[in-house]
């Protein structure tokens, strides 16, 4: 998609950073394929078609770059980055043991009210799931997912785990995903709850774990995979 097709949804608002802005606003383009793999941001045209500075939007490539989701290439320019199936499976495999040694370490630190925020979280999830709402399901799912992270009180794996969730290896298939497996979302979504509430720090592990892996199988055994192959 041609960046004067998507110009007129970016619309600043401040006190919000620019740069912050133009990130996220980039960010949800690449991941929901508006912005395809390979296709070069070009600075002159963001500043024409936006309105806006080269300094936030040199900053905001910065970002991608870090965040894995544009390549920077001296004197060639910025693309968004391809992604192909090794791609996807070190990222899946990566992230289903990191994000199942979080969930372990959160375990130990949840108490009541972050049961009951997952808890509201996981509501919204089942809201957007009902009425078929993937932005909704997306949100929460995000959230879902962000709370045991950031309570797990490991900095460095946080940082690790927010870079390798951040990258449109996932968001690409999500909407597929949510098409096909709903109803195995909201049951293992709950189930990792009611392990929090018992503080079985083993299984939380291993059914976190387990669940990523199972949407790792799911995609390498889907229409996307096979025509990306």
């Amino acid at each position: 998609m041609y960046l004067s097709e998507i110009k007129n949804e970016f619309i600043p608002k401040f006190p919000v950073p620019l740069v912050d802005q133009l990130t996220n606003f980039l960010t949800d383009a690449i991941i929901e394929g508006r912005l395809e793999g390979g296709q070069r941001l070009v600075e002159n045209g963001l500043q024409r078609e936006f309105g806006i500075s080269r300094a936030p939007i040199r900053e905001a490539f910065r970002v991608l770059e870090k965040n894995g989701l544009v390549v920077i290439i001296p004197r060639k320019g910025t693309f968004v980055r391809q992604v192909n199936q090794k791609d996807i499976v070190e990222n899946f495999t990566i992230r289903a043991n990191l994000e199942g040694l979080a969930a372990r370490l959160a375990s130990a630190q949840f108490d009541q009210e972050d049961i009951l925020k997952m808890e509201s979280i996981y509501s919204g999830m089942i809201e957007g799931i009902e009425k078929k709402d993937f932005a909704t399901y997306r949100k929460f799912h995000s959230e879902y997912h962000n709370k045991y992270i950031k309570s797990c009180q490991n900095q460095k794996l946080i940082e690790i785990l927010g870079t390798l969730r951040v990258q449109h290896i996932w968001y690409r298939f999500m909407h597929n995903y949510f098409l096909e497996c709903s109803a195995y979302s909201a049951q293992v979504h709950r189930e990792i709850i009611d392990l929090f509430i018992k503080k079985d720090a083993d299984r939380v592990e291993t059914l976190v774990k387990d669940h990523i892996l199972y949407v790792l199988n799911w995609y390498l055994h889907s229409s996307i995979a096979k025509k990306g192959s």
